[in-house]
Parts: C-alpha cells; sequence; structure tokens
C-alpha cells in the first residue's frame, strides 16, 4: 500500500470516529433515551473510540507500514497468489467468496440502514459498478485486497453501529421523499413542495455517497476476478465462475436458514480471501483487519435473531414484549386479556376484540401475517374454535411462543403454518372458514432484488379473491392496515368491495390504524371479470404496487437514479474508462448482462406467485437461473460455428410465450403444469446464456468482457423500476428490447470483422 492509502484511511476513519463518538455522547448526555436505546448509543460510543484510537496508531506509523510495502513489492512478493497449477479452481474460490460477501454485504446494508430495505437496488447495483470496473482494469495485487481488508473496517464498524445515529434520520428524509408509502420512525402524513424537493436531494446525495463507498470497496475485488478471468480458457473459466457464484449463493442460503449472526457470515465470507496472500506479514495484516470487521458486528443490543428475512432485535418491557425490525418498531406482544385490562384500567390496543364485534361467527379463523400471536390470541379469547395462524418468518413465531404474555401459540386450537400467504391460500381447502383476518402487514423489505415489497401479493384483488374462496357462505374478510395517508383507506375499501361486491365496513383504532370489515355477497357472477374491470390503480399480481398511489415511478426515484447515473458515470471515467471502451463488442457484453438481471428480477417474481414471496423460492429461482448458464456453457462446448442467430431466435420465442401465459393459468391444474411454467420462466436464460457463452469464448481480453457484462446488469437494476409503470410482466418485454441491443452490436461487430475483439482498458 502506498502512503497516500494509508492517509485516505486514517483521515476518513478519525472523521469517521469522532462522528460516532460525539453524537453517541450527546444522545447518552441528554438523557432522554430508553435503557434500550442507551445501551446501542455506548456501542456506538466505544466503537468509535476503538476506530479513532486505530485510526491514530495507522496514521503515526504510516511511513513505517508504506516503507514494508514498498520494500515487499521490490522483492517481487507483490501478486496475489493464485494456483498456477489449478487456475480454474482458484477461479471458483474467488467467484465464491466474492458471491457470498456480495449478497451478505447487501442484507446487512439494508438490514442496519432501514431505507436500504425499499432502495434495496443502491446497494446492489453500488456492488455492481465496483466489481464491473474492477474487472476493466484488473492488474490485481496484494496492495488491492489489503486495501479491501482495510476499509472494511469503518464501513463495517458504521454500519454495525454508527447506522443506530442516522437511520431514523435517512428513513425520514426518504418517506417525505416519496410518494411512495414508507413506514418510517414517524408517520410522515403531509409535506409541502419545498420539504419534498430537499429531501428527494438529499436522499439522492446520501445515495451518491453510498454508491461512492461501496463501488470503490468492491472494485478491490473486480480487479481480483479480472485477473483470474486471464489466467483460464475463456468458456471454462465462465463455468467455474458460475459454479463458485451458485457454491457461495448456496452457503449464504444455509447459514440464512439456520438463523446465524454476522459475525459468521463475515468470518465465513472473509476468511477464504486470505489463500490469495500466501504466507507472510500480508496475511497476518489481513487476518487482523479480518478478525476487527468480524468483532465489529458482533455487539448488539436486546434479543437479536437475524431470521431468513430480516433482523429482529426485541426486549421485554412493562408493557409486553417489544419487537423491532431493523431497530425500527414492528409490534408489541401484549396481554389483551379481561384480567390485564381490568387492572390497566383500559384496553390499550381494542381493535383486535373488536373485529368479532362485527362479524356474524368466528368458529373457524383464518389469520394470515400472524406474527407474535396478538390477533390469534384476540380469536381465542372471543371464542374460536379452531384458528389456522399464517407466519412467513418462523423466527418471529418462535418469539411468540416463548414471549407472548398470554401463550396463544401453545393453545391446542391453534395450528401454526410456516408460509407465504398467498401460498397457504392456494393449499387450505375452500369454504372452511368464518372469517380470514389479514394482520397489520408491513414487510419492512422487498423480495429479494425486485422493488417489489415482501407482502405486495398479499394485497392484491387476486389475493382477495383467494382469501375469499376460502370463507364459508355469510364469512368475512377483516383487514387491519396502516393508512394513515388520504388514498390509502379509498384503496383498500375499493379493493374489498370489488371482491365482496358490496360496501366496505371501516373502524379508525388510531389516526393511522384503520380495520376493514366485508362479508361477500353470494351472487357475484364472474369474479375474474370483476376483477378485469377494476380501475387501473387498484393493485393486481401484474401491479403489486400496494404503496404507489398512482401508475408512475415516484419523482425521489427518478431524481436519486438521475444523481446516481452521474456519479456512476463519474466514478467509470475516474477509473480510466473512456470512449475507446465503447466499442461494439463491449456494447454488445453490456447489453447481455441488462437483459440478463431483468430476466432473473422476471423469474423471482413469476414463481413468487406460484410458491410464495419466501426466502426458499427466491434462492431456488438463482439456483435454477445458474444451473441453466451450466448448462448453456456445457452446450457451448459442443457446438461447430455460430450459434448466436438460433440462440436469439430462441430467447426472443421463449420470452414472448412466457409473456402471454398468465401464471394464474396454470394453478389448479396440476403439478405438472405448475413445473413446466417454472421452467419457462427461467428457459430464456438457458438461450441468453448461448450468446453469452459463444461470445465470451472469443473474447482477447477476458477482465473487461466480464466487466462490461455486469456494467449492464446496472442498467437491468434501474430498468426495473418502470415496472411500477407498466407492470410486472412489461419486464419480458423491456428484456427483449435489451437483448435487442444486443442483436444490433452483435451485427456491428459481424460488420467490423471483428470475432469478438474487446479493446483493453487503460488500467
Amino acid at each position: 500500500m502506498k502512503l497516500k492509502d494509508f492517509k485516505a484511511w486514517s483521515f476518513t476513519s478519525l472523521a469517521l470516529a469522532l462522528v460516532m463518538v460525539i453524537v453517541a455522547g450527546l444522545q447518552i448526555r441528554a438523557g432522554d433515551l430508553s435503557d434500550f436505546e442507551v445501551l446501542g448509543a455506548w456501542h456506538t460510543f466505544w466503537s468509535g473510540t476503538v476506530l479513532a484510537v486505530i485510526a491514530g496508531l495507522v496514521f503515526c506509523l504510516r511511513a513505517r507500514a508504506s516503507a514494508f510495502m514498498e520494500e515487499a513489492g521490490a522483492k517481487g512478493e507483490r501478486q496475489l497468489k493464485f494456483l498456477s497449477k489449478s487456475p480454474l479452481l482458484s477461479l471458483f474460490f474467488l467467484s465464491c467468496a466474492i458471491l457470498f460477501i456480495e449478497v451478505m454485504f447487501i442484507r446487512y446494508c439494508s438490514s442496519q440502514v432501514r431505507i436500504f430495505a425499499f432502495y434495496k437496488n443502491i446497494p446492489l447495483i453500488a456492488c455492481f459498478l465496483g466489481l464491473g470496473l474492477g474487472c476493466f482494469l484488473r492488474g490485481a495485487q496484494v496492495r488491492h485486497l489489503l486495501l479491501f481488508f482495510f476499509w472494511m473496517v469503518p464501513l463495517v464498524l458504521f454500519l454495525s453501529q454508527g447506522s443506530l445515529l442516522v437511520e431514523g434520520f435517512v428513513s425520514n428524509i426518504a418517506a417525505v421523499a416519496s410518494s411512495e408509502f414508507i413506514l418510517g420512525d414517524d408517520l410522515i402524513v403531509s409535506r409541502d413542495a419545498v420539504s419534498t424537493f430537499v429531501a428527494q436531494f438529499s436522499m439522492g446525495g446520501i445515495a451518491v455517497l453510498t454508491l461512492y463507498i461501496i463501488a470503490t470497496v468492491f472494485s478491490f475485488l473486480g480487479r481480483m476476478l479480472g485477473s483470474a478471468f486471464e489466467q483460464v480458457p475463456r468458456l471454462s473459466g465462465y463455468s467455474a465462475d458460475i459454479l463458485g457464484s451458485l457454491t457461495g449463493i448456496l452457503c449464504f442460503v444455509l447459514l440464512s436458514y439456520l438463523h446465524t449472526p454476522p459475525w459468521l457470515w463475515f468470518a465465513v465470507g472473509l476468511v477464504p480471501l486470505l489463500f490469495f496472500l500466501g504466507r507472510g506479514r500480508d496475511t497476518l495484516v489481513a487476518a487482523a483487519l479480518i478478525a476487527m470487521s468480524v468483532l465489529a458486528v458482533l455487539p448488539s443490543r436486546g434479543d437479536t435473531i437475524w431470521s431468513s428475512y430480516q433482523k429482529l432485535v426485541g426486549h421485554e418491557t412493562s408493557d409486553g414484549y417489544y419487537l423491532q425490525i431493523s431497530d425500527v418498531y414492528f409490534q408489541m406482544a401484549r396481554d389483551l386479556s379481561p384480567e390485564a385490562n381490568a387492572q390497566r384500567g383500559f384496553n390499550p390496543v381494542p381493535r383486535y376484540d373488536a373485529i368479532y364485534d362485527q362479524v356474524d361467527r368466528n368458529d373457524s379463523v383464518l389469520i394470515v401475517g400472524a406474527g407474535m400471536g396478538n390477533d390469534v390470541a384476540a380469536a381465542l379469547r372471543n371464542g374460536a374454535k379452531h384458528v389456522d395462524a399464517v407466519e412467513i418468518d418462523a423466527a418471529i413465531v418462535g418469539l411468540g411462543r416463548s414471549d407472548h404474555p398470554e401463550h396463544p401459540y401453545a393453545d391446542s386450537r391453534v395450528r401454526i403454518i410456516v408460509d407465504d400467504a398467498r401460498s397457504a391460500f392456494g393449499k387450505l381447502p375452500a369454504r372452511s372458514y368464518d372469517v380470514v383476518v389479514f394482520g397489520a402487514l408491513d414487510s419492512h423489505t422487498q423480495l429479494g432484488i425486485s422493488s417489489v415489497r415482501l407482502d405486495n401479493y398479499v394485497f392484491t384483488l387476486e389475493s382477495f379473491a383467494a382469501a375469499r374462496r376460502l370463507l364459508k357462505p355469510g364469512g368475512s374478510i377483516v383487514i387491519s392496515a396502516v393508512t394513515p395517508l388520504a388514498w390509502m383507506p379509498k384503496r383498500f375499501s375499493a379493493m374489498l368491495e370489488t371482491v365482496c361486491g358490496q360496501p366496505v365496513r371501516t373502524n379508525n383504532d388510531t389516526i393511522s390504524a384503520v380495520t376493514y370489515v366485508c362479508q361477500p355477497v353470494s351472487n357475484i357472477a364472474d369474479l375474474n371479470a370483476a376483477i378485469e374491470a377494476a380501475p387501473g390503480d387498484l393493485p393486481t399480481d401484474d401491479w403489486p404496487f400496494l404503496y404507489l398511489p398512482e401508475r408512475a415511478i415516484p419523482q425521489a426515484y427518478v431524481v436519486v437514479v438521475g444523481l446516481l447515473l452521474i456519479a456512476s458515470i463519474r466514478l467509470l471515467v475516474g477509473g480510466g474508462l473512456g470512449i475507446s471502451n465503447l466499442t461494439p463488442f463491449n456494447a454488445h457484453m453490456f447489453f447481455l448482462g441488462a437483459g440478463f438481471l431483468l430476466m432473473e428480477v422476471y423469474a423471482i417474481n413469476r414463481l413468487a406467485l406460484l410458491f410464495g414471496t419466501t426466502w426458499l423460492v427466491s434462492a431456488i429461482t438463482i439456483g435454477l437461473v445458474l444451473v441453466m448458464i451450466l448448462c448453456a456453457n456445457l452446450t457451448t462446448a459442443f457446438m461447430r460455428g455460430d450459434r448466436r442467430p438460433i440462440a436469439y431466435c430462441a430467447l426472443a420465442s421463449a420470452l414472448t410465450i412466457g409473456f402471454f401465459i398468465d401464471p394464474h393459468s396454470v394453478l389448479g391444474r396440476g403439478d405438472l403444469a405448475v413445473y413446466a411454467y417454472s421452467l419457462l420462466v427461467v428457459l430464456p436464460v438457458y438461450f441468453a446464456g448461448l450468446v453469452f457463452a459463444q461470445s465470451f469464448q472469443g473474447a482477447l481480453a477476458a477482465g473487461p468482457a466480464i466487466g462490461a457484462n455486469i456494467l449492464g446488469a446496472m442498467l437491468g437494476g434501474w430498468m426495473e423500476y418502470a415496472t411500477m409503470v407498466t407492470g410486472i410482466r412489461s419486464m419480458a418485454v423491456i428484456a427483449l428490447a435489451l437483448y435487442g441491443c444486443s442483436v444490433v452490436a452483435y451485427v456491428l461487430m459481424k460488420k467490423q470483422g471483428l470475432k469478438t475483439a474487446c479493446v483493453e482498458s487503460r488500467a
């Protein structure tokens, strides 16, 4: 590492440490925090103090450390250690580590700074930008890997502890900036034009800063990936990369399934990179830095559980068990029994019991979004003989079992179903329930890399129609929802009226929580026709954006994405990419990457409708996509001649057929029809893989080719926001258009007589 590297790291880390120490100290001194929040503030204070000491030591020893690095470089020991006899194995391990670190980092970032659970594309695109730029630059040395480890320390320390200082502030900025409903620390019911404008550009500035930091850190890994690709045959190297990526994702899925904490993620993800340093003081320095990153994410407050979906933080209070998701209030498990209410003198949340005053009977009750059990306890208190409780997160159910004061999940009348609501609707018998209750759902996170939230498919016309089919004659649908904005109660009422065929009764528990009750009439001739005739701004499975007031990309997204595009171009130009890199081949690879990411998101959304919006469905979908790419590579190895025109035609045909087949058309037709449709959804990836594999096989420089492809995925990530206007099915059309652009670039390549030439970057 050079002297300037140590200086930049020291000053940045010291500034960050001082902010953490000063702000945390002021919060503690103010004395207006709860005991629970004080613990978090002290964690931030001491973490900042430790970082300040480390930054000071590094600054004081910067000359000696730089001299050591330069001396080692003079001895020719500064190249990363790749297995010369097994370069494919090196690429496999590197790809495995990089994909693991990428998904780990995106999840951790969105859990610690909650706004990135809604703007999840920002850390995702930042990772793509850094990896793509690094692949273009290549020339990885020990210095670059050490820089990655060095910069991870302050970044992880801030995400782990310092983020608590700004999380609420950033969330409220986003809530003010966007017309999309975002439940922040404070409810934003109204906003003026000036505050909205300021908040939008403030959110853009935060996003740009995040982009620069994450992209810079991941560019060091991108250099390693680009260098590793140059040492292997193109096609076999790409296969090793995909196998490694698949292994990395499977490893993270396993750790998520086991509800493991982040310190284990960081250890599993970072330690394997030590292999590329060999033996010596470099490895000792890197190991110490890894230990710092692991220790940085170790402290927690309260009962912290990292479920398969989100970070849960709970603790006992005098009023019940308080549960947060990503450090924001989620729900409170309360004792609302008549005895407890009599003791306190009032019922603090009357809406749970008030539901059963508005329904004719409640012998059999289905509750979706059961959480820790408040709705279940209410059903039991009001005489339910059988309750099916559906909750997607097993960890939340576990907290309900152990910490709910009324212990509803221990009652023999209750059956717990850990599943997605839509998936459960398809499995439960029709005409089985007197009441279907939708709990106060707000998922606080998105479905994978999609802008669709985890609970969006629960609140669509088709979902309410599926719930209606589960009701006995004369049964009722009940929804409890936080709907503080003026347009939201109107939307819920309109949706239920469409499905039920008569007006909806509402009951306001507080200024924000509203209960909606409807009893479907029995004479709706064609429910599907009623749904198709509904106004276009009501959420459907094709446009499942419950929290958007209209079919439009919120202006906040436009401003943020615009600023991020400018910042991305500036970062790429500053990294050495210029006009000379805009070759037909690079454009061809770029648009292949853009189309691929859209197809992946499209597949996750389509299969979620068939199998549920669970983490397992997303993981299996991504695994199927990677398997399809491996199959394409294997096919390419046995192909003779240029088969890309045929592959393009097959790709266009598969996307077109998939566009016209509605996923609902296969439901109820047996498992074979469902699996056939699932294959159709991922089949375009195979044909796109054939095109990519043949193009990449002849690339003169593998690193820039992979870099262009990864950078193209950035465009696909931004294009996904178009579905807020056009709907989910349109992703197939947008992907087709992006692949059309890759065809144009392919034709230009052929006209110029280029086999698959790639211009070298100015690394």
